[in-house]
């Protein structure tokens, strides 16, 4: 037993125990300690941080995320004169066509909607029989309003019924606006969900069914309102093509690819366009036609043609298919040259042939015919009055290219032919201004 004591107390005296070793050394121990305990503070600090930026995407995350409750209120009919005043005050801007009045009403349009309201004021007289039914909006201070309205068309009699859904909030100040602008998910949802309420549909329904019936009953007002849907989209895409600067070398390009292609060759212009809002695809240019599909708010599409009649013909899933023009906005277009194929050589044969015929039966009318390809002034026997233009094209000032544009022409706009010249120019009006286009670019 002595044994192990001693063996027990020869090791504490060989080894010191830690609180000896510290305070042996503890003038080096303690500058150590300081900073061990100085990466501590910093580690928490930092966790403490880390944590507090979740903590906030969270909560923002939540935010952007915010459902509301949807409630089964019933619709209230021209129940909030504010309100009211607000509609007023927005149609009368449409119907003269007020820009700023626009912007300052409706937040959040952009160019295109403010260009195409301004365009279609051009064939309204008026907009009255305004009728205001509300539901409760997603936010205080908010509303989702149902407009009836009637539209008095220049040159037609009666008016044409119409629905419009806004949604009205309450800004900072306490004024009322019309917000074309919704970031927040949470609102668009909601706003769905209220507008397939069974009050909203039937009213819906309504409207549709007064609208259809008088456009199916009248065929002036369905050309008119064909008339007035092209128009607007060629004001809109002049507009923005007047707004947008040119190089003088792009106009050179644009023009080679438009009026100077080569011999068997042709220039196809295609455009993408957007969706402004959810609408019906179909099978073809017809009401009845089978529904394909529905697109969705800002969904960008090929157009292969705009046709006269209001609808567009856009690829759709490697087919064809049609949606109204109205509904959608230019995004981009591009011109490209294409050879004609056989078909159209076999067309020009037979041109050749026909011209060859007529110089060998009169020599003496071939020789006229060859001095007036030569004269700007010479008139042809070639078709005049109604016509369309079957590609973008620009509408000049003189028959060249070189002489200053008035504007451009887009395919589908229909255009009056005075006059068409061997030269290979048109002598035409549109939109009550007379000029010269390229005769290849008109069809009966």
């Amino acid at each position: 037993m002595r044994k192990k004591k001693n063996s027990v107390t020869n090791w504490r005296n060989e080894k010191k125990d830690i609180f000896a070793i510290l305070g042996d050394n503890k003038k080096f121990l303690m500058p150590a300690i300081l900073v061990i305990a100085v990466i501590i503070t910093v580690v928490i600090a930092v966790s403490a941080n880390h944590r507090a930026t979740e903590i906030a995407a969270n909560t923002a995350a939540e935010a952007e995320s915010t459902t509301f409750e949807v409630t089964e209120a019933a619709m209230e009919e021209n129940a909030h004169p504010e309100v009211n005043a607000l509609v007023e005050k927005y149609y009368e801007a449409s119907a003269a066509g007020d820009a700023d009045a626009l912007k300052e009403i409706y937040k959040g349009l952009d160019e295109t909607e403010i260009l195409k309201a301004v365009a279609t004021s051009e064939y309204i007289e008026k907009i009255d029989n305004i009728t205001v039914y509300t539901k409760p909006g997603p936010v205080e201070g908010s509303y989702v309003a149902y407009v009836y309205n009637e539209v008095k068309l220049f040159d037609y009699e009666g008016k044409v019924p119409g629905l419009e859904t806004l949604y009205i909030c309450t800004d900072e100040s306490g004024n009322l606006y019309i917000n074309g602008d919704i970031a927040d998910a949470g609102e668009l949802d909601y706003i769905k969900q209220i507008s397939v309420q069974a009050d909203v549909i039937d009213l819906n329904n309504k409207v549709a069914s007064s609208y259809n019936e008088m456009v199916s009953g009248d065929e002036a007002l369905a050309e008119l309102l064909t008339k007035m849907r092209s128009g607007v989209q060629v004001s809109v895409g002049e507009a923005l093509a007047t707004s947008e600067a040119t190089t003088p070398e792009d106009n050179a390009a644009e023009e080679a690819s438009e009026e100077e292609t080569e011999p068997g060759k042709t220039t196809i212009t295609t455009r993408i366009i957007k969706a402004t809002d959810v609408i019906n695809i179909r099978s073809s240019d017809s009401e009845t036609a089978d529904i394909l599909d529905k697109t969705t708010q800002g969904q960008e599409f090929k157009e292969l043609e705009a046709l006269a009649n209001g609808w567009s013909k856009v690829e759709y899933k490697g087919k064809e298919a049609y949606v109204k023009t109205e509904f959608f906005e230019v995004v981009s277009e591009e011109t490209t040259v294409v050879d004609n194929g056989e078909e159209n050589t076999e067309e020009a044969d037979n041109a050749s042939a026909a011209a060859a015929s007529s110089a060998s039966t009169d020599s003496s009318a071939a020789a006229s015919s060859s001095a007036s390809t030569e004269s700007s002034t010479s008139v042809s026997s070639a078709k005049t009055g109604k016509m369309t233009v079957t590609d973008s094209v620009k509408f000049r000032k003189g028959q060249s290219t070189d002489s200053e544009a008035i504007t451009t022409i887009y395919a589908g706009s229909t255009v009056n032919v005075i006059e068409q010249y061997a030269s290979g120019w048109a002598k035409i009006e549109y939109n009550n201004k007379t000029g010269y286009v390229k005769s290849e670019f008109l069809k009966d």
